[in-house]
């Protein structure tokens, strides 16, 4: 039905519609607003995953070494001409000890401890940390003393840690698949002095470092692509049982290695 509009109905029907208005306006204000999505928190780097380590606390049992970081990667003593590693304790602690040069020309004592191929010790192109601490003595250096390594130089692709000189500079050395091209970084100072230094080696994407006790050695620029995964089992204190291979004559605690 049609509204009957007079002059009284048309005032009172502009004021009705202004009313509305204020009323919508007073609506439209109470609408709380809308907030804005809360963005995405940042994701955090997976830490680096322990694949082996060796205290040497829990002593050798039938000529093993236990493995610590539940991969099961046991070390296992292995000799030449009477060599062996021995276990020895210090304050709370134990470590290894390795055969010390001889000067005769007569075959030496040797030692290594071995543990088998594994893909947790093959990092590829990975970051990757091998880290060790070692006291070793000037009259103990005979040249180059590998510490520990997986592959050898010349043959598919290594990682390892070494000493070099008389006076010990730590190294650390790669060689990836499908090259002879040797990478190497060395150390500050030297270390064969008699006392307990920690080694730290260390691949990222596009640098291979060492560090020791915290104080870091040369950085060296390595291809992205280098990548380090052979069949060769895990060798610490030497490379194997050459008469003239790079025999570690020190001792040795706390080795461990980590991937990512």
């Amino acid at each position: 039905m049609s509204a009957l509009i007079t002059p009284q109905t048309g005032m009172i029907g502009h004021v009705w519609g202004m009313n509305l208005l204020k009323i919508s306006a007073l609506g439209l204000l109470a609408i709380p607003a809308l907030a804005a999505p809360a963005a995405a928190a940042p994701r955090e780097a997976a830490p680096p995953a322990l694949v082996a380590r060796y205290n040497f606390d829990g002593g050798a049992t039938a000529g093993k070494i236990s493995d610590l970081s539940g991969k099961g990667t046991n070390l296992t003593v292995r000799g030449a001409d009477n060599g062996t590693v021995a276990i020895n304790t210090e304050g709370a602690g134990r470590y290894a000890a390795f055969p010390v040069p001889c000067a005769t020309t007569a075959p030496c004592a040797r030692a290594i401890l071995e543990a088998p191929n594994s893909p947790d010790l093959n990092p590829g192109v990975r970051t990757f940390r091998w880290a060790a601490s070692v006291r070793v003595t000037a009259a103990q250096m005979k040249g180059k003393a590998n510490i520990m390594q997986k592959g050898l130089a010349g043959a598919e692709s290594v990682w390892k840690m070494q000493l070099t000189g008389k006076t010990g500079r730590a190294q650390c050395a790669m060689t990836g698949k499908g090259t002879t091209q040797a990478f190497t970084a060395t150390s500050a100072k030297p270390i064969a002095d008699g006392a307990w230094h920690k080694i730290v080696c260390e691949r990222t994407a596009t640098t291979l470092s060492v560090s020791v006790d915290g104080v870091p050695g040369t950085k060296v620029t390595i291809p992205a692509t280098l990548s380090v995964d052979n069949t060769m089992p895990l060798r610490i204190g030497g490379p194997n049982f050459g008469a003239s291979s790079d025999m570690y004559h020190g001792q040795l605690d706390d080795v461990y290695i980590q991937v990512g």
